[in-house]
């Protein structure tokens, strides 16, 4: 509907003169006109074309916005933006409606993490009551896991039902659940674990240096929102607690050399193919838990780190109407599908996004006096990456493969 209309709702906002507090390729966060609050909780859509305040709940279409703020309808809404914008100038004042909203309420109160040890234990012992269904040990034997890695790894499939009674299992078997991320109290005052369908897919253990497991991320069957993976946790649920987002160790505790990459999954096929280390961090943005995990490696006798993130650090900022499923709403991709090298701004707020992960890596390796050095692969001519290859464990089972297939010709 609104994406006939010649204009947008970034230019509605430029005549209304709301101040925009934050911003990015896909949206803008402006102070509200109808609730008057001040710190950016109206956001406009800018490939919808809609708002919507999160505190007062007023939203809309772009004519609505207008139209609500003047009294107008939208046929008269849309002939006076048109008529504003011709003449390059702002709207008439308005007056700010002030809305009362009623507090919030307050989150549920988290435990704190219970010991490495009690999560090892509770988390193990999860582990062996659980399978691995077909469809799951398909999937990482095609990534390039062997039998023998994959039950090594403890990878598993999430329970479909019977949480509660699971639970009583570990109970009864001597496990603690509380401060156990993924465990909560129910209303009864039971315990239960934190698993729904939404969340179906298999385990994927994360490890501290010790070996120990120490949090559980899950490959998701269906991904949601963009995400592949999500982690098994119980943030404001009664007696919850945070996964609290665990570096994971694939390798040897102090190796010479180790190389950090993004999730613990990546790491654990790298490792297997190339027998290297690999410190895994959730993604190239969460690095909090980085530097005491690389100052212990240190002390135990690491000495050079390889930044080994996916390699669209090096994503090439041009719009080719590839980027997702939203390419075709974009106005630079609409009006100018026909030329060659139109900027995406997307495309490079992402490359950005990861390369402050990249610098941010390089900070902490300088301040603990580590050396390091960027990897890369799959380049074009200009340096950038050429998107046949992303991850580091993408490469080396191209390699892998390569390997067989001389071995064959030989």
């Amino acid at each position: 509907m609104y994406q006939d209309l010649p204009f947008t709702i970034r230019e509605v906002a430029g005549i209304l003169n709301l101040h925009v507090r934050h911003k990015n390729a896909a949206s803008l966060d402006v102070d509200c006109p109808f609730c008057g609050e001040h710190k950016g909780k109206m956001n406009l859509n800018l490939t919808k074309n809609v708002f919507k305040c999160n505190r007062c709940g007023e939203s809309g279409g772009m004519l609505s916005l207008y139209g609500k703020i003047y009294g107008v309808d939208n046929g008269t809404a849309c002939k006076e933006i048109k008529e504003a914008l011709g003449r390059n100038e702002k709207a008439p004042e308005y007056r700010v409606r002030q809305v009362k909203i009623p507090p919030k309420e307050s989150e549920i109160p988290n435990v704190p993490q219970a010991a490495d040890e009690v999560k090892d234990k509770t988390y193990a012992m999860l582990l062996s009551m659980l399978p691995l269904a077909r469809p799951h040990e398909e999937n990482l034997l095609k990534r390039g896991f062997t039998m023998e890695q994959i039950e090594d790894n403890g990878y598993r499939s999430t329970p479909v039902f019977g949480f509660r009674k699971l639970t009583e299992r570990l109970l009864e078997s001597g496990c603690t659940v509380e401060g156990v991320p993924g465990f909560y109290q129910e209303k009864d005052g039971g315990w239960s674990v934190h698993f729904y369908p939404k969340s179906s897919g298999f385990m994927v253990p994360v490890r501290n240096l010790d070996g120990l497991i120490v949090g559980i991320q899950i490959r998701l069957d269906h991904p949601r929102d963009g995400r592949k993976y999500m982690w098994l946790s119980s943030t404001n649920y009664p007696m919850g607690t945070s996964s609290g987002s665990p570096t994971h160790l694939a390798g040897k505790p102090g190796d010479g050399t180790v190389f950090i990459t993004e999730g613990p999954l990546k790491g654990d096929l790298a490792h297997a193919l190339s027998g290297r280390t690999f410190g895994c961090v959730p993604g190239a943005n969460q690095y909090a838990n980085l530097p005491p995990f690389l100052q212990k490696m240190k002390l135990l006798g690491t000495e050079f780190v390889y930044e080994a993130y996916d390699m669209d650090k090096l994503l090439k900022p041009v719009c080719r109407g590839d980027y997702n499923e939203k390419c075709r709403y974009c106005e630079t991709y609409r009006k100018n599908w026909k030329q060659e090298r139109i900027p995406c701004e997307k495309k490079g707020i992402k490359r950005q996004n990861i390369q402050r992960g990249c610098h941010k890596l390089a900070e902490i390796c300088q301040d603990l006096g580590m050396p390091m050095k960027m990897l890369t692969w799959d380049c074009d001519v200009e340096g950038d990456w050429a998107e046949h290859v992303k991850g580091v464990d993408d490469y080396l089972y191209g390699l892998e493969q390569k390997k067989k297939e001389s071995s064959k010709n030989i």
